[in-house]
Formats: structure tokens, C-alpha cells, sequence
């Protein structure tokens, strides 16, 4: 079962740890991975999202939280301490990449439909062990040790073929490879 935003933002409004707890498996995957997209740095994204869920518990921004912006929110959140972290590096060598990923998600969320028929398309063109991994990670939202469970292969072989198929996604355009990754860790 999945876990909705609107249950999320109540237990979050009466301060309900759960609420923490259910946000953060929901969303904290592909937070970092969108957080990665402007910092190429995955162990910094994981460091910026952390610090983004502990300072919204702290300060209990959560209180008064649209469910059906949340998913936006959350992600501007992260565009927006990308930014400050980047700005603080090199403010003129970032801000044209942070502009076209601004892109990249308006065109994401107002041709979604479309998008989304071109990733399943691509994910079938996909060999057929890569492409089942990719199925269990990312459309069945399993974790790797049940898609390995599932396929009858090791983590490790899990990690390998998944590797393998998003770098093929990746490639097969650079604009679907960013909605490739807008698209499946959004809809965890």
C-alpha cells in the first residue's frame, strides 16, 4: 500500500514522528537523486537532503503543508539549497545548469503523458534482465534484495544491471535520461 501525501501531512500536523518517518522513505531517494542532477555529487545530495528533512522537523515547517504541493514543494526545496550550495562554489558557472533543470521539470509535469509513454518505451527496448531490475526497482518499488529474491540473483547483480540500464537510458537521450529520473522517483 501506498502511503499518500494527505496522510502524511496529518500525522505531520499533529507532530507525529510517523509523518517524519513515512516522508522521508517516500521521498528521500528521489530527493538526492534530483539534488544529484544539480550537484553531481552524490554523497553531498545525500548530506543536503538530510539537512533539508532535519531542518523542516526542527522547525516544524511541516505544520501547515499542502498534500497535493508537497511533492513540489519538497522538490523546489531542494532546487533551492542546491542553489545555495552551488552559489557558494561558483555563482556564474551553475546558474545556466540550475535554469535548464527548472526547464527540464516544467516540461516534465506539463507533458507527463507523453513523457511517460517514451520511458516505457525505452525501459522495453532495455535487455530483458536489465529491464526486469529496472521494473522491480522502480515500477514495483522494490528494494534490491527483493528484486533479487524475485529474479533469483545477487545484489550485487541487482546493482550491476541496474547501473548497466539507466546508463543505457541515459544515452538513448539526454533529455529523456533527466525525465527518466523525474518520472521513477517521483512516483515512489
Amino acid at each position: 500500500m501506498r502511503t499518500t501525501d494527505k496522510y502524511i501531512c496529518e500525522l505531520l500536523s499533529t507532530d507525529n514522528k510517523q509523518g517524519m518517518n513515512l516522508l522521508f522513505k517516500k521521498y528521500f531517494e528521489s530527493l538526492v537523486i534530483w539534488a544529484d542532477t544539480f550537484l553531481n555529487d552524490m554523497d553531498q545530495s545525500q548530506d543536503l537532503v538530510q539537512e533539508l528533512f532535519v531542518g523542516i522537523w526542527r522547525k516544524k515547517t511541516y505544520r501547515n503543508w499542502n498534500p497535493d504541493k508537497l511533492a513540489s514543494y519538497l522538490h523546489v526545496a531542494v532546487k533551492n539549497s542546491c542553489y545555495n550550495k552551488l552559489r557558494k562554489i561558483d555563482v556564474l558557472k551553475n546558474t545556466t545548469e540550475i535554469e535548464s533543470f527548472d526547464k527540464v521539470y516544467e516540461e516534465f509535469e506539463s507533458n507527463k503523458e507523453e513523457i511517460v509513454a517514451k520511458i516505457l518505451e525505452e525501459v522495453e527496448k532495455l535487455p530483458e534482465r536489465g529491464r526486469e531490475v529496472v521494473k522491480c526497482i522502480y515500477l514495483k518499488g522494490m528494494k534490491y534484495q527483493e528484486a533479487a529474491d524475485e529474479l533469483n540473483i545477487s545484489i550485487q547483480t541487482v546493482k550491476t544491471h541496474l547501473v548497466r540500464s539507466l546508463k543505457t537510458l541515459r544515452a538513448s537521450s539526454e533529455k529523456l535520461g533527466n525525465f527518466f529520473l523525474l518520472y521513477f522517483f517521483s512516483e515512489k
